[in-house]
């Protein structure tokens, strides 16, 4: 037997990105988005923005049946005390597989549970599902992926295609074993080289660079708004801070912050500013009650990222 965890596909519209062509099934469209992928039309790349996860993915074979086998490794290099108390660089990209069954209405995804990388599967599954809703929205649709416990005759498909694949889940699976060590950081390179330039934007003087929400001009919206009718160092940092915690924005520098709202200038300390948006401070705006009215300030967005 295969130790997979399973989850369904439950699929709810959403408002259309900006220059998107709606579609009319969200199934569709997810076998789209992945059928170009696994072709290389397009390219994915499997990430959560808000976490600063990013995964490796290839197809382990071509479609078969409405079926796609994904790859899926994570990018760390991780240090360990070598012999002599000398710290040592080692890449150790392991992987899992999953599959996607999109034969039935609601799709059917199976993620492995892997003994040399147990968060994987956890990781897999909130990178897989912030990835497809970035895509999907773009042409009116969202997905969320639920922890689902099917029945015997649901996952056959799933189970004689790992059978097919007969990649030994007991073995230490890396991409370094399968490929070699250069290739292996040739294929991580692209990955390590997005998620710096994620880092990399959280030092930016522009404010959208900071949005963790799919859109960015809505969150600059309704933060607008927000920060027109205030003034004094607390009360401008107050809705920010409000959005940090609910990731949808990163911290942002004080010169991002004039630099889209200028008229704030002269309402804020920098230093004050600095220091209130420290999430590691939570005493600032515990039992808040003006804190908590941003509820329904930025009620469209957090709904949005609960359901």
């Amino acid at each position: 037997m295969y130790n997979l965890s399973y989850f369904k596909c439950r699929f709810t519209r959403c408002e259309l990105g900006i220059g998107g062509t709606p579609s009319l099934q969200g199934k569709g469209a997810l076998v789209d988005i992945l059928d170009a992928d696994s072709r290389g039309i397009c390219s994915l790349i499997f990430a959560h923005t808000q976490k600063q996860l990013v995964y490796y993915h290839e197809y382990a074979m071509p479609p078969q049946h409405d079926l796609f086998v994904v790859r899926a490794a994570n990018d760390r290099v991780r240090e360990y005390v070598g012999d002599h108390f000398e710290v040592i660089t080692k890449a150790d990209h392991p992987y899992v597989y999953v599959v996607i069954d999109t034969e039935p209405d609601e799709p059917l995804i199976a993620i492995e549970n892997c003994m040399f990388c147990k968060r994987a599967k956890d990781e897999v599954a909130l990178v897989l599902g912030y990835t497809l809703c970035r895509e999907l929205r773009a042409v009116g649709w969202k997905v969320k992926l639920v922890p689902y416990d099917p029945k015997y005759e649901e996952t056959s498909r799933i189970t004689k295609m790992m059978a097919v694949i007969n990649d030994p889940q007991n073995a230490e699976r890396t991409l370094e074993n399968m490929k070699g060590a250069k290739k292996a950081d040739f294929l991580i390179g692209d990955y390590l080289q997005y998620k710096a330039k994620q880092t990399a934007l959280r030092k930016s003087d522009n404010l959208e660079d900071y949005v963790l929400y799919d859109d960015t001009e809505l969150v600059l919206k309704l933060l607008d708004g927000a920060l027109r009718k205030l003034k004094g160092s607390k009360n401008v940092s107050r809705p920010i801070r409000f959005l940090q915690d609910h990731d949808i924005i990163a911290r942002p520098t004080f010169k991002a912050l004039i630099k889209c709202y200028p008229y704030l200038k002269d309402k804020v300390s920098e230093s004050r500013f600095n220091d209130y948006t420290n999430i590691d401070k939570k005493e600032y705006f515990k039992d808040d009650k003006l804190y908590d009215k941003y509820h329904e300030t930025f009620s469209t967005i957090l709904k949005d990222i609960t359901e």
